[in-house]
């Protein structure tokens, strides 16, 4: 029998704010972004780092002054999460308890994008102990999907490009798909076809991976028994190396269909259902996955969030060969470095031997762990199956060197 999914306490911090708890009163709303004053449209440039998508925002304080920021965006979220710091630069009030690592705000601060004010109605706000907003991300901000589900917005991956635009502004490009939203969360999903089967999946640009039910991959591999497959979750589809993503199936399929479109070679790691019924409370729906970034990246993408629809244009597709690489699930830490959540296993045996999990990353040929972004770290570990690696581990004080072998795991 399989262990039933547990939620860690970073992904209790994800769902601290919850579907429909908007606030209610005592909102502060920037007039700007109400009174039409404000341009109708903004663009920004945005950079990337394990398949996430980043971009500069404002913050406004209460006496008028601006905090630049650099902020996750991240459409499978709901709350916008403010690091510690940033919170207190802001004069945000708000009080942590010793059992609790997170502190919801009483209302979101006013932010600018560019200059462009975003309206913060009805975004729960928290923010998160410690030095780091979330281990590995080299950002003092996430925004969530709540903060633009009243615009239109374009997510232009070829371009690295984001708009955002009042309603109706936009002449859409691409082809339509219809998606259902969720009105509070902002979480939207589209119908993909899997193998012939239609299947309800998220649009999750905050998900540097393609991740679904363990119920889909195991009927795959049931029909598809010569598909390539492994268990583990490796460089992309290694989120933030939680205890469950060292269990999952990773294999490629030959297409993803999105309507009429086909994303070729796509990597999907297969899942306890039990974390996707989790995810469909803050969805607009059941979903048995959700479309990550490894896909988006292929496309771009218009969401018309108060018409409910999505337009895709097809762009060169995305890298088929991105799970080349060692075979390490990786847990950043909170202290900037990273241990080892688990050995990857393909073929029935273990990717790389004289590694176990809990043993921490030094360092990766030249490249040092600590304080490196985990976009960093994933690409240090890729290379052409039979590429060396030279790994440098901490176990126990003693330092160890290991020479591990790059492979194709799907």
């Amino acid at each position: 029998m399989k262990e039933p999914f547990v939620l860690t306490a970073a992904v209790a911090i994800l769902l601290a704010a919850g579907p429909g708890s908007a606030l209610r009163s005592g909102e502060r709303q920037d007039p700007a972004a109400l009174d039409g004053t404000a341009a109708p449209s903004v663009t920004v440039p945005f950079d990337m780092d394990h398949s996430r998508m980043f971009v500069d925002v404002e913050f406004v304080r209460s006496d008028g002054t601006v905090r630049k920021a650099r902020a996750w965006m991240d459409t499978g979220n709901e709350a916008l999460v403010l690091q510690e710091a940033l919170a207190r630069d802001l004069g945000c009030e708000f009080s942590m308890g010793e059992k609790q690592p997170w502190a919801r705000l009483p209302r979101a601060p006013g932010l600018r994008l560019n200059g462009w004010p975003l309206d913060p109605a009805g975004v729960p706000a928290i923010v998160l102990q410690g030095p780091r907003m979330r281990p590995g991300l080299l950002a003092e901000a996430q925004l969530p999907a709540s903060l633009i589900r009243r615009y239109h917005v374009v997510f232009d991956y070829p371009a690295r490009r984001l708009t955002l635009a009042k309603p109706g502004l936009l002449k859409p490009r691409g082809v339509p798909i219809p998606c259902r939203v969720n009105p509070e969360t902002g979480l939207f999903l589209i119908e993909a076809v899997v193998d012939g089967e239609t299947v309800p999946l998220g649009v999750d640009n905050g998900s540097s991976y393609t991740w679904v039910s363990d119920s889909l991959t195991g009927a795959l591999k049931e029909r598809h028994p010569d598909w390539p497959a492994a268990v583990g979750a490796v460089g992309a589809a290694n989120f933030f190396g939680f205890d469950f993503e060292t269990a999952g199936m990773l294999m490629r399929l030959p297409e993803l269909r999105i309507g009429p479109l086909s994303a070729p070679g796509v990597g999907i790691l297969g899942l306890d259902q039990s974390l996707f019924d989790w995810y469909s409370k803050k969805s607009a729906g059941t979903v048995r996955g959700f479309i990550g970034a490894n896909v988006l990246k292929g496309f771009r993408l218009e969401i018309d969030f108060p018409n409910r629809t999505t337009y895709w244009e097809a762009a060169p597709s995305a890298d088929p060969f991105d799970l080349d690489i060692v075979g390490l699930t990786l847990r950043p830490e909170t202290d900037g470095g990273y241990a080892v959540a688990g050995v990857a296993v393909k073929d029935g045996r273990p990717a790389v031997e004289g590694i176990r999990p809990g043993d921490r990353l030094v360092r990766v040929d030249s490249t040092d762990a600590a304080g490196a972004s985990m976009g960093k770290i994933v690409d240090a570990l890729r290379g052409t199956p039979g590429t060396t690696r030279t790994l440098v581990i901490e176990r126990g004080g003693e330092r160890i060197v290991v020479k591990a072998k790059t492979m194709r795991f799907a």
